[in-house]
């Protein structure tokens, strides 16, 4: 039997003893041989030559049962022939060695064939054992995923027509086995997107990439009921060789899963929404930007359209009505938004209107139940009834708005306002889930209102109540010219307990005043009152700056709770061009001379108010007329981004920059320092200091003597002759003599004259001896005391003050009314 090729190729063009690559043959390699009727070998082909080891020169002629192992004798060899001899086919398994020496199982066919002379042979074929059971498991364990699977399973070829289908697939696509073979997808299911199927399946084919849970959606079924979805996963079939041999499909109905993910991505995205808003709307205290950023973070993402109504006294700050709400509610459209912006769109949501909702019609119903409405499906004839405006009607007609969600603004019981939401072509209506999460929002907007309203109330009445405590008009004080600014604080911060004064002294001297109570709020206000009220007794008392602060600081402690302020007091004299001044932990003032830089004056020692038993120190200071005096809190100087000592330069560079009015220089220092709303109050005063001019201040030295009081008399008489103030001079003369005498009798020389010509005339008579007159009524019997009484009765006002290791006795004249002397008059 010559194992050599022909030289002809046998029908079909194959090529005689070759095997295309990647076949069955070469997972089970098999051998062919041929045996005698003597058991001898008389034909030993390649395969087995492969298979065995042994050469064809070794074996032929052999004794077959030689390479049994253990070896077969011929007695037992024939007793096996006999019994075959009747058998067409005898199929076994043997144990045999190989030319290595190693002895495996075969798994052999043999079958007895006779030639034309009648000759008997054995022809066997021979396979090892060990990879026939490799290919019987993988056949067992193709048949269990393929047959037995519950996922769907079909294989196709290289045209991508099925070959194979398992119960599995037939039973979801709901076409017998049968009738998937030799057809392709589109063939079998004509319902599915079969074009996209097809050119992923192409795509693998080509490439041997694998698709992992590709989703398609089944067939519309016939009840408009849900989709179908199914999971494909495809591979490219190789065989070992490398032949491709097709794709595989695997099918898995995971439409409950996929509508479960849904819901879950469509809650995930409500939430996401719900927290995005509340963040927005819960950043601002501003009523108009809250139902601004309501409405921008619900459309485009979860609506067409959007529009936010509040009740016209939540807008002007009024107070809310009581009950439920009236027939004819108004309302104001304080934010909308649309997707598709355009006249429909404007026409319709109509920013800023004034409406006027009934109580039949939808809008009325949420306002007057607090309940929230979902209106689906609107057709033609609805939109009229819903809306009540023909002209918004029709602009939502062709908007294609179609669903429509009315929710209250509720907070407290109240109902605020509404949202509006809707959805126009090409959206899905409004489901219930919606109706919830709108609902929530609409609440929780709701609270932003009711707080930025209830804010925005108490604020307004602790500014106005600041206000209020603060100076409303400065008095005209005779050499010093003030400008002033306060500022509340931002809306986020409440307002606070920064405070200024300008105060009026004896002897022509002005009280300058600037504090800080610590803390923000109606309290703080309040607190910054009595402070303002403690400061102006004090002053009035003619108490030194130290003294002003230490009783300043025992009142802060008194108040019963944690109080802190800082306050500097600046007592400005402009006959002597003096300043006195003491701080109770207050920023440092500024002083800018005539020409000069501006200067920061270190304060004097003194701790904040409240703290208590730290000792207040004064500093005096010469200032040149026409300085400028700059006292401020720390609300303009201090910022999150910025600290005090930056802040302070800021303030000297801004100050030099401005020479002009007063007025005009508050407002650039403001304007520089002070750029946008800040987070504290601020207060600014600035005070021009002047000298009286000379012709306004007359004094004299005289000595302790009894003369001296007609001296005094005369002098005042030719002093008011000269300031043409003649209708002054018997009273001005009658209490300077009274004056001058009880400097004579009570004190010690010398003893000092001055008059001075301001908004009043003033007199002053001192003297060496640092006691103060008390005002008593005197008896009938008593000689003297009556010369307070005179003044207290012919005087505007009188006081006394102590100075050095003296005191000052005054009095103040009201100067005549121009108007009395004019002869027109």
């Amino acid at each position: 039997m010559d194992q050599g090729q022909s030289g002809e190729g046998p029908p079909g063009g194959t090529t005689p003893n070759s095997v295309a690559p990647g076949t069955l043959y070469d997972l089970v390699p098999s051998a062919t041989w041929v045996l005698n009727a003597d058991g001898l070998i008389t034909m030993w082909s390649r395969s087995a030559e492969e298979l065995f080891g042994y050469t064809r020169e070794e074996v032929l002629g052999t004794w077959a049962g030689d390479l049994l192992d253990p070896p077969l004798t011929p007695e037992r060899g024939d007793t096996i022939t006999r019994q075959m001899m009747d058998a067409e086919l005898i199929g076994s398994t043997y144990r045999m060695r190989k030319a290595d020496g190693s002895v495996h199982d075969f798994e052999s066919r043999s079958a007895f064939v006779t030639d034309a002379e009648g000759n008997s042979s054995v022809l066997i074929t021979s396979v090892e054992a060990d990879a026939l059971h490799r290919v019987e498991s993988d056949l067992a364990i193709r048949q269990a995923l393929f047959d037995q699977s519950p996922i769907g399973v079909g294989i196709f070829d290289t045209d991508l027509k099925y070959v194979a289908a398992n119960e599995a697939l037939a039973a979801m696509d709901g076409v017998p086995v049968s009738d998937h073979i030799g057809k392709t997808i589109a063939d079998v299911m004509p319902g599915i997107d079969t074009a996209r199927v097809r050119t992923i399946q192409q795509r693998v084919l080509d490439t041997g990439e694998p698709v992992v849970d590709s989703r398609i959606f089944g067939p519309i079924p016939a009840d408009g009921g849900p989709r179908t979805v199914w999971s494909m996963s495809y591979n490219r079939l190789q065989a070992q060789g490398g032949k491709t041999l097709g794709v595989s499909c695997s099918l898995i109905d995971v439409t409950e899963r996929h509508y479960a993910m849904v819901k879950v991505d469509a809650a995930r995205k409500r939430l996401a929404l719900l927290n995005e808003a509340g963040t927005r709307i819960g950043a601002t205290l501003d009523i108009p930007r809250i139902a601004e950023e309501l409405a921008a973070s619900v459309v485009p993402g979860f609506a067409d359209l959007a529009a936010v109504d509040l009740l016209e006294a939540v807008m002007i700050g009024e107070e809310l009505p009581s009950g439920v709400h009236g027939d004819q509610t108004v309302m104001y459209r304080a934010a909308s938004r649309g997707a598709r912006p355009g006249r429909y769109t404007d026409e319709l949501l109509e920013q800023g209107s004034r409406l006027v909702y009934s109580a039949d019609s939808t809008f009325g119903r949420c306002l007057r139940s607090g309940g929230s409405y979902l209106v689906q499906n609107i057709q033609d004839d609805m939109y009229e009834e819903l809306i009540r405006d023909t002209g918004r009607a029709e602009s939502a007609r062709v908007l294609g708005v179609h669903t429509l969600m009315v929710v209250p603004l509720s907070a407290r019981g109240i109902v605020l306002g509404t949202l509006l939401l809707g959805r126009g072509e090409g959206r899905p209506a409004f489901d219930p889930d919606d109706l919830t999460l709108a609902t929530e929002l609409g609440a929780r907007a709701a609270v932003s209102v009711d707080n930025a309203r209830l804010y925005h109330r108490q604020r307004d009445t602790a500014v106005m109540l600041q206000r209020s405590l603060l100076p409303q008009e400065l008095p005209e004080i005779p050499g010093v010219a003030v400008a002033y600014r306060y500022l509340p604080g931002s809306l986020v911060t409440e307002v606070g307990g920064d405070w200024f004064d300008v105060l009026p002294l004896s002897g022509g001297r002005i009280g300058l005043v600037v504090g800080d109570v610590m803390g923000h709020g109606v309290h703080a206000a309040a607190v910054m009152g009595q402070l303002r009220t403690a400061v102006r007794t004090l002053a009035g008392l003619d108490l030194p700056p130290a003294e002003v602060m230490g009783h300043l600081d025992d009142i802060v402690a008194s108040l019963g709770e944690l109080h802190y302020a800082t306050c500097v007091y600046v007592v400005y004299d402009p006959v002597a061009r003096t300043c006195e001044f003491a701080s109770a932990g207050h920023l440092p003032p500024v002083l800018v001379s005539p020409g000069g830089l501006p200067i920061v004056v270190d304060p004097p020692s003194g701790a904040v108010l409240g703290v208590g038993g730290v000792p207040f120190e004064q500093k005096e200071l010469s200032v040149e007329p026409g300085s400028l005096l700059v006292l401020y809190t720390d609300g303009l100087v201090e910022t999150r981004e910025r600290d005090l000592d930056t802040g302070i330069g800021l303030l000297c560079d801004a100050i030099a920059q401005h020479h002009g009015p007063l007025e005009e220089a508050s407002d650039a220092v403001i304007s520089s320092l002070h750029k946008e709303l800040g987070f504290d109050d601020v207060a600014l005063l600035m005070a021009r200091l002047d000298a009286l001019p000379s012709n306004a201040v007359a004094s004299w030295w005289l000595p302790a003597e009894p003369p001296v009081v007609a001296r005094a008399r005369e002098l005042t008489r030719k002093t008011l002759h000269d300031w043409d103030l003649e209708s002054l001079v018997d009273i001005a003369e009658l209490l300077v003599s009274e004056l001058v005498t009880n400097a004579l009798r009570y004190g010690a020389g010398p003893i000092r004259l001055r008059l001075l010509r301001g908004r009043n005339l003033l007199c002053e008579v001192a003297d060496a001896v640092p006691s103060l007159p008390r005002l008593r009524e005197a008896r009938d019997t008593d000689e003297g005391g009556r010369g307070m009484q005179l003044v207290t009765t012919l005087a505007d006002r009188w006081g006394s003050r102590r100075a050095g290791h003296g005191k000052i006795v005054w009095f103040e004249l009201p100067l005549p009314d121009p108007a009395d002397d004019d002869p027109a008059g």
